[in-house]
């Protein structure tokens, strides 16, 4: 197994590096190590929630729910846009991954992770984890954002996408998502604003 690092171009904001890393930490540069939890960038749907993110979430401060956190990929690129994420997974150990990658990030004041959820709402919500998760946490991940919140579900197949708009919208006023694709992979926003 190579030393050398992973990198991985998310345009039009984020680069990822996965392994080992020298060189300066800018506010475009998310570092990972190599670890078994979810989300080093190189998965299409992960790629897709970076660029959602990217394009999507407020400018200036903002909060994020990162729902399923895995690496915490997602938490730490909300906190290199500026905004303050907390990210909830059931495993304890990604939690801890989770949380040296945010210092290896330089953005360990400005996210937390946890395995229990936090109270409030966010203006962004991300959950990039599977359709049968999604559909059984919907009303909790709903209940997360904020009245004009924007929504981000990934780690979705097009054949997903109906059943997931249709236990969704119902619970945000009806409202339809936008749908983004990449290869078989789907992610589905929802712009409340």
């Amino acid at each position: 197994m190579s030393d050398r690092p992973i990198l991985i171009e998310v345009p039009p904001r984020f680069r990822v590096v996965t392994g080992p890393w020298d060189a300066e930490v800018d506010e475009r540069t998310i570092v990972l190590g190599k670890s078994h939890a979810f989300g080093d960038g190189r998965h299409e749907s992960t790629r897709m929630c970076l660029q959602a993110l990217a394009s999507f979430a407020p400018r200036g401060g903002f909060r994020l729910l990162d729902v399923g956190s895995g690496t915490g990929i997602l938490s730490i690129g909300a906190a290199k846009l500026g905004g303050e994420a907390i990210g909830v997974d059931i495993d304890a150990a990604a939690i801890a991954i989770a949380e040296e990658n945010a210092r290896r990030s330089a953005v360990e004041a400005r996210v937390r992770f946890a395995t229990t959820w936090p109270s409030g709402t966010f203006d962004v919500v991300t959950a990039n984890i599977l359709r049968d998760v999604l559909t059984e946490l919907a009303p909790r991940i709903v209940a997360r954002l904020a009245p004009r919140g924007t929504l981000i579900l990934s780690g979705l197949v097009f054949t997903d996408v109906p059943e997931l708009v249709a236990r969704y919208s119902p619970l945000l006023a009806g409202r339809r998502p936008e749908i983004f694709e990449r290869d078989a992979w789907r992610t589905l926003v929802w712009r409340l604003a």
